[in-house]
């Protein structure tokens, strides 16, 4: 009897080593510009003001008023996701490699001439891009677009904070309600658990997240942006948004779609 329980609990030491040494092995193959985030059991809590609602999911009183608040369990896998949001550099690489142009062109890049980005922005996060340039470029780099769940556990680790450097807002860390773009990385202070910059502020970014209610197309989006709206109860405030908000954006055209405050990162699933 005390052989065969040495010989169990010999067994399970030698399978957590293993699973530890390809845990750091993994962690070890990083590829280049991104932070292995490993896998976990994820409390997803998103608290989504009700003019980000309109869909059959639990209405109550939230901290931010009436809200719609979705509450679950995720297994997620371990993945890699970018450092820092797609530059122009970057998608300008794309289009040198691939020659994409999209099947509907309004606004593709409104900001850039002549195919050039505007001097001095090679580090700003891309802008005026729809879902479709997106996807089209994550998989042209092997990647894909986070899912909401992967996003939010990047940006609050498994303190679950508020926003990714903990819970008291602090303006000097992220880039919002402010004039523009600036250079990815420019809050080195405002990084997440996992080292990931700009999860606030700069550009709201991308989530593989699209639905089709049957009455509209929308997707979310995440972290908010520089650009915060004022005026009407109806706008998309966009701006300052905690890591358990999101922003619904509905879907009008790929052209309207479209926005010089929004834009996107990748993650890389770990097989």
């Amino acid at each position: 009897m005390l052989h065969w329980l040495k010989w169990v609990i010999n067994i399970n030491l030698l399978i957590s080593l293993l699973l530890f040494y390809t845990t750091q092995l993994k962690s070890q193959e990083v590829p280049e510009g991104m932070v292995f985030v490993p896998g976990t059991k994820f409390h997803y809590v998103q608290i989504n003001r009700w003019r980000e609602g309109l869909e059959i999911t639990p209405y109550e009183e939230g901290p931010i008023g009436d809200a719609y608040v979705e509450d679950y369990w995720v297994e997620l896998g371990d993945f890699y996701i970018d450092i820092h949001e797609i530059t122009n550099q970057e998608f300008k690489e794309f289009l040198d490699a691939t020659g994409y142009k999209p099947k509907w062109p309004m606004n593709f890049l409104k900001h850039w001439k002549n195919g050039k980005y505007p001097k001095g922005e090679a580090n700003h996060p891309v802008v005026y891009v729809d879902f479709w340039d997106a996807k089209s470029y994550a998989e042209w780099a092997g990647k894909d677009l986070p899912t909401e769940a992967q996003w939010q556990y990047a940006a609050q680790g498994s303190d679950y904070f508020l926003f990714p450097w903990g819970n008291e807002w602090d303006a000097k860390k992220a880039n919002v309600r402010s004039k523009g773009t600036r250079p990815v990385g420019s809050y080195p202070e405002g990084k997440s658990p996992f080292g990931v910059m700009d999860m606030v502020g700069n550009v709201a970014e991308m989530t593989e997240s699209f639905q089709d209610d049957g009455w509209h197309w929308f997707s979310y989006l995440r972290g908010g942006s520089w650009f915060q709206s004022f005026g009407s109860l109806w706008y998309t405030e966009n701006g300052l948004l905690t890591n358990q908000q999101r922003l619904k954006f509905w879907w009008l055209n790929p052209g309207f779609n479209r926005s010089p405050a929004i834009g996107f990162r990748c993650v890389k699933n770990v097989k």
